[in-house]
């Protein structure tokens, strides 16, 4: 007659490595799983970040030159912007980027009075904008 109880150890055994194993997989995972969620959120964040800074020191590389100073930059603009915008009451540049269920705001402080209009701006891309000085001494940023 065969011995079932040793061989119902073993099947017992053997499920219980196949659950620990298990739990470490999934463990694993998830760890993995919230870091890529995490550094894509970052890179979205520092493209921003680069976006505003270019902006930026555009406006003031023109701004030093003076009038008739002008330039076209190529800047990338990242999937999580939800808007871009030229605050003219403190001269800067301003994006709003989504990171997960919140947002955060992104400034660039120019040197000069800056105007324009940069709201037609929402989508992923690269983006032409011409940034210009006029004849009082202010910046002109605008979308080609």
């Amino acid at each position: 007659m065969p011995n079932f109880s040793s061989a119902g150890q073993a099947s017992l055994e053997y499920m219980i490595i196949l659950a620990l194993s298990l739990l470490v997989f999934s463990t694993i995972l998830y760890v993995t799983n919230s870091l890529i969620s995490t550094s894509s959120i970052q890179v979205g964040v520092d493209a921003a970040y680069r976006a505003v800074d270019k902006i930026r020191d555009a406006a003031d590389f023109i701004y030093v030159h003076g009038h008739p100073s002008r330039t076209e930059i190529n800047v990338y603009i990242p999937p999580n912007i939800e808007s871009l915008e030229i605050v003219g009451s403190n001269n800067s540049v301003r994006a709003r980027v989504s990171v997960g269920q919140a947002y955060t705001d992104i400034y660039g402080v120019t040197k000069g009075e800056l105007y324009g209009n940069l709201s037609s701006v929402m989508r992923e891309g690269y983006y032409i904008f011409r940034v210009e000085s006029t004849s009082e001494n202010s910046i002109n940023i605008t979308r080609l």
